[in-house]
């Protein structure tokens, strides 16, 4: 292995294949030196997926990592707090980046310990898991180990608090990291980067609108498009319309009451206007119409809806709804994403870099307007120059909106006018196999009508996690010499798909 070089009058992006997860790693010149400036842009993956991949040991991806950059990262950029992106910065034992040099650190304005809007979004996040755990513990004293709900649930949950391995639902630890936040492996992942860069050049957060240098390139910069900061974009989670792409299985989520308002209790009603499920099935009438015990109608007849029904119940359609509560919760983290388009200096090719981006984070973009020199920048105009798209969300149903240019609102239409549709290139950060067999429900990462979609704009130039190569589609406009330069630009292998972006 060798450190990670840039190509001639270009830079280098490269996709770490490290499981379900976001990990990459770019390559920048550097002023004044042959050693390139290195952007680190999230390290995290879901565990049990990186055993659907050659390597199936994710220390393989990070002391490659170590290799490439002499454990020396100028910039490190935590898009959001959640465990497939960044449970791999540490771990209890040996944290992964230990010995690693962090320069700087880039998060979002949501992460900053001083903003009001921030600290009121984070209160009532702590306040609502604190709430799930407990409705997660309620399920679990009724409900078998495999139920698919507990899955669902322990799935998200694990989005929140990170952890080494798949692993069953601990309510005395889940409680402690809820309680504080800090004990949970996303914090201490998060805390491992920022105490590295503040010892150095410090951390930035960022806001929509923003636009940063990195002074020590020859002229690179990143616009910062989205998490926006009106907080009811940030809850605006699913596609509306003609903004989804086909078969699209949006949910329709319910609030549990007492969990978000942090009431542990999660009983909808006062003490003194509810009879307890045990000794309610003492009585006649509930252990006839309510209760738990076969039973006929009067006349001996069975019935077609048995009077005992389950449905007839609200404890478990009340518990139910925590399954509901985890999907809100996770979404909301999701539109904090940063969200970034890092442009080349003399082409004016832009990188976007979405995280897992939901639908309030993309309508926002285009509320932000750029002044550079005498030129004002809109987000329609980032777009069009975008030659690299990170897929956002692993190309699920709602973290890329489906419309034309002529649309009023940022989509992948918008995306690759002009000379940048022939270079359109799109990075999927998915392992298709974990995701529909270790899930309940299966996660449709990625939605086929979305990867159809990305093939067909790419011209068939679309890297994902568990494939091995890239295929040009049977209608690509491109001829066989132009997608040999295109190939001579890439490198794959078990570990990374490398692709090289000219700047000219």
């Amino acid at each position: 292995m060798a450190t990670m070089k840039t190509p001639e009058n270009g830079i280098r992006v490269r996709m770490y294949r490290i499981g379900h997860g976001d990990c990459f790693l770019i390559a920048m010149p550097r002023k004044d030196s042959d050693v390139p400036y290195y952007i680190l842009i999230d390290c995290g993956y879901k565990p049990g997926s990186q055993n659907f991949l050659p390597h199936k040991d994710v220390k393989k991806v990070i002391n490659h990592i170590a290799t490439a950059t002499n454990k020396t990262i100028d910039l490190v950029v935590v898009t959001h707090e959640h465990q497939d992106h960044v449970n791999a910065f540490w771990k209890k034992r040996s944290p992964f980046f230990k010995d690693f040099d962090i320069k700087e650190a880039w998060f979002a304005w949501t992460e900053s310990p001083t903003d009001r809007l921030a600290k009121k979004i984070r209160k009532k996040h702590k306040d609502q898991l604190l709430g799930l755990v407990e409705g997660r513990r309620l399920l679990g004293l009724s409900l078998e180990a495999d139920n698919p709900t507990l899955k669902t649930i322990d799935n998200l949950l694990s989005m929140e608090f990170g952890g080494d391995k798949e692993e069953a639902f601990n309510h005395k630890a889940l409680s402690a990291a809820a309680k504080d936040p800090s004990k949970s492996r996303n914090k201490q992942s998060m805390k491992l980067v920022k105490d590295k860069a503040q010892k150095n050049k410090g951390i930035r957060y960022l806001n929509p609108g923003d636009f940063v240098e990195l002074k020590e390139t020859d002229g690179f910069g990143a616009y910062v498009l989205g998490p926006p900061r009106r907080e009811k974009l940030l809850l605006d989670e699913d596609p509306i319309g003609d903004e989804a792409f086909p078969s699209q299985n949006g949910h329709h989520l319910s609030f549990n009451a007492a969990v978000l308002s942090g009431d542990n209790k999660i009983c909808p009603f006062r003490r003194e206007y509810r009879v307890e499920k045990n000794s309610a099935f003492g009585h006649g009438f509930f252990k006839k119409w309510y209760g738990i015990d076969k039973h006929e109608d009067e006349d001996g007849d069975k019935v077609e809806v048995p009077s005992n029904a389950s449905w007839r119940r609200i404890d478990d359609e009340w518990l139910y709804s925590t399954e509901n509560l985890a999907l809100k919760i996770n979404r909301g983290v999701n539109n904090t994403s940063l969200v970034l388009g890092f442009e080349l200096p003399k082409s004016k090719k832009v990188l976007l870099f979405a995280a897992d981006a939901q639908r309030g984070n993309w309508i926002s973009w285009d509320d932000n307007e750029w002044k550079r020199g005498d030129d004002t920048i809109t987000a329609k105009d980032i777009l069009g120059r975008t030659v690299l798209y990170k897929v956002g969300h692993h190309a699920s149903h709602n973290a890329t909106l489906k419309g034309n240019l002529n649309d009023s609102y940022p989509n992948l239409g918008w995306m690759a006018q002009g000379k940048y549709a022939q270079e359109f290139t799109a990075m999927i950060t998915a392992v298709n196999e974990w995701a529909m067999t270790k899930n309940s429900p299966p996660w449709r990462h990625p939605l086929p009508s979305i990867k159809s979609a990305l093939l067909e704009k790419a011209q068939g130039r679309v890297f994902q996690t568990d494939e091995d190569e890239v295929k040009k589609t049977d209608n690509a406009n491109i001829s066989d010499a132009e997608w040999q330069k295109f190939l001579d630009r890439t490198d794959f292998n078990d570990l990374y798909f490398d692709l090289d972006i000219i700047d000219e």
